[in-house]
């Protein structure tokens, strides 16, 4: 098979042919048809998530996926060879991943792909979407509650502002001028464009009277602090991304902390609630222009989700 690998972190990659994986115990295999990027992905080509998660050379990168079940495993019996599918690969190591012609997932991780939408769609979907899902059930905003999202425009804020605005709540949007437009057809009530000046006092002449929650997607602890006076008391403070630590919460009273995606039973309810939402901005690559689509992705200035699309 065709795929996207590196031979050691940091350094650049390449398509090549591998050998097509076989599915073991508890797994399928799946014909990709689209590959999801993640800022996660580009941590693990870089090495960062060498300390706690083992890695498997030449490592194809890449967890979330949409395609065809091509073969199960041992003791699977569906999803069904022929099925569309979509959801992440699940296995417990890195290099096995869903930039390639085919990728072996964990059976429980993959769920029956919805038919209103296409395979792009759906990859984009399974880290960022559960990711802005259960940011959003954390804070459980209610109708006029007033959320600053750092990365408002980025995969996961892509998802997180069309579910909070659903719930009624009002969206401060930290972005770039560019991405204004993208945000506010998100549900994005207010803008702060992070380059006009510092956004804790761009705030304060928005919500002068402070901020239900502070959501941060960027993983700027400096700029978390100098923010959380703002958020008013016993209000929130989580991050998918390593911006808020027990300290912070410690010193301003809030609720909060760190969360992170998972949940992959919650597939199809998040689809269903996306479904009468305003979908993210996707840009697609073919697998031949994977380096350029990874390279996007590094640049931390992705407006919506990257996907790696497969003939």
């Amino acid at each position: 098979m065709r795929a996207y690998a590196i031979d050691e972190f940091g350094k650049p990659g390449s398509v090549r042919d591998l050998p097509t994986p076989e599915p073991n115990e508890g797994q399928v295999l799946i014909k990709v048809t689209a590959a999801g990027l993640n800022a996660f992905d580009v941590a693990v080509i870089n090495g960062n998530a060498k300390e706690y998660l083992e890695h498997r050379f030449p490592l194809i990168p890449g967890n979330d996926v949409s395609g065809v079940v091509d073969a199960l495993g041992p003791g699977v019996t569906e999803p069904s060879v022929g099925s569309e599918v979509f959801g992440s690969q699940g296995k417990q190591f890195q290099g096995g991943g869903t930039i390639a012609e085919y990728v072996t997932a964990v059976a429980d991780t993959v769920a029956p792909k919805p038919s209103t939408l296409d395979h792009a769609e759906a990859a984009a979907i399974p880290t960022a979407g559960l990711t802005a899902l259960n940011l959003v059930d954390r804070i459980g905003p209610k109708r006029d509650d007033l959320l600053l999202v750092l990365g408002a425009t980025g995969g996961v804020g892509s998802f997180l502002v069309p579910l909070a605005t659903a719930r009624g709540a009002r969206v401060v949007a930290v972005t770039r001028t560019e991405y204004a437009d993208y945000a506010r057809t998100l549900g994005a009530t207010d803008l702060i464009d992070y380059t006009a000046g510092h956004p804790a006092d761009l705030l304060r002449t928005i919500a002068p009277t402070g901020i239900h929650a502070l959501v941060d997607l960027v993983g700027d602890a400096d700029l978390v602090m100098s923010l959380a006076d703002q958020v008013s008391a016993e209000g929130w403070a989580v991050s998918c991304a390593g911006g808020v630590n027990d300290a912070l919460l410690e010193k301003f009273g809030l609720q909060g902390g760190q969360v992170h995606g998972g949940g992959l039973d919650r597939l199809l309810y998040l689809t269903n609630e996306l479904q009468n939402l305003h979908k993210p901005s996707i840009r697609t690559y073919p697998l031949a222009d994977a380096a350029d689509a990874l390279a996007e992705q590094a640049t931390r200035h992705v407006r919506g989700k990257l996907v790696i699309t497969v003939d």
